[in-house]
């Protein structure tokens, strides 16, 4: 478990990078939006985020609702970079003691670690084994307190326009559904133009052109495929209800010959934002 020292003064002002502003603002604050409107915050003692990456969404939460103990769990442990990060980006000191992170083992079991009232994840279960997915619904489902809510986001979804998360090299709609992997792959390995900020990460930054890359590549390569319709079936498997849903879907012309492999509805929904509840009487 990594713990850090008591919080100093932030000021946002300070953010230079999309990057970090869309995680610690955008991001941050959609979690918060969602889950309050159906949980005083305020009120609540613990909220876990699962898969926190490097740990950004997870300080803009904590950050926002001192009182509340907020833990981050990932595989990896990119979130060791954050206090240099926050430092130069919020002028933050110190990272507040209500935030906790922990690196875990691919299907850990946290329910008997962790008790808390609403758990949230940020673009994660695309990256996730689609076998696995269940087990993991299973084990959050039991770490919510009864009447506690879960909330997911993904976006873009693999048969997307832009699912194979490599935008910031091949600029083509259903570029990886279309093309041959070879084609694909030459197309992001010869692509030597301006990385847009909004995608120049930790990794772009520790990360030679080559080596970033290669990096996105295998990212593309572990997209699990998860449609809208079987993440919302998995949530519900696990025994959640869901209470609000939007999914985001895009509006441009779909080639004819994906049409004839995959569900239009598929082709253009691009994200996917999900609120559900554990039942105060469930089992």
């Amino acid at each position: 478990m990594h713990h850090f020292p008591p919080k100093a003064a932030w000021n946002p002002e300070h953010i230079s990078t999309v990057w970090f502003d869309s995680h610690f603002n955008h991001a941050a604050t959609r979690v918060i939006d969602w889950v309050s409107a159906e949980l005083d915050i305020e009120n609540t003692t613990a909220m876990l985020d699962f898969g926190c990456g490097g740990g950004i969404t997870t300080l803009g939460v904590a950050l926002r609702f001192p009182s509340v103990e907020v833990h981050g769990v990932d595989i990896g442990d990119k979130f060791l970079q954050l206090p240099g990060l926050a430092k130069q980006q919020l002028h933050l000191q110190q990272l507040p003691d209500n935030l906790h992170f922990r690196k875990i083992q691919p299907l850990q079991p946290l329910a008997e670690n962790y008790a808390v009232d609403a758990v949230f994840c940020w673009s994660v279960f695309e990256h996730v084994q689609q076998s696995q997915i269940p087990v993991i619904f299973a084990d959050l489902y039991h770490s919510v307190r009864k009447g506690g809510l879960f909330f997911l986001q993904i976006e873009p979804f693999y048969h997307s326009p832009w699912g194979s998360h490599l935008r910031r090299f091949v600029d083509v709609p259903w570029a990886h559904l279309l093309w041959s992997s070879e084609r694909l792959h030459e197309a992001v390995m010869d692509y030597d133009g301006e990385i847009p900020a909004q995608h120049q990460g930790h990794q772009y930054h520790a990360l030679g052109l080559d080596e970033f890359r290669r990096f996105h590549l295998e990212e593309f390569n572990s997209l699990n495929g998860i449609t809208a319709d079987q993440i919302t079936a998995y949530v519900q498997g696990a025994g959640f209800e869901i209470v609000r849903e939007q999914r985001l879907t895009m509006d441009i012309p779909v080639p004819d010959v994906l049409l004839k492999q995959h569900r239009k509805e598929d082709l253009l929904t691009n994200g996917i934002l999900l609120l559900a509840r554990k039942q105060a009487k469930s089992m």
